[in-house]
């Protein structure tokens, strides 16, 4: 997740000197349909590729409780057979 985040950071130093004018070669750039930058593009990638990590992530963990409570409540299932 940290390498998701250090891309983000350096992408987005890039759009702000884009932005002002000083890496003036990547204004001339565009994604002909998308009508936006390559930097644009790329930002807008890596933060869905965060979410849907995030998401991913989360889902696994839910997975992961559930076998756990499921294991649970089998020993104490177990426990009160005669």
């Amino acid at each position: 997740m940290i390498w998701w985040v250090g891309f983000m950071v350096i992408l987005s130093v890039f759009s702000y000197l884009n932005d002002t004018g000083v890496m003036s070669f990547l204004q001339n750039v565009r994604i002909p349909f998308l009508h936006a930058s390559v930097l644009s593009l790329l930002i807008l990638l890596g933060t869905a590729g965060i979410l849907i990590r995030m998401l991913w992530m989360r889902r696994r963990g839910e997975k992961e409780g559930l076998h756990e409570k499921i294991k649970r409540l089998e020993q104490e299932l177990s426990k009160n057979k005669p």
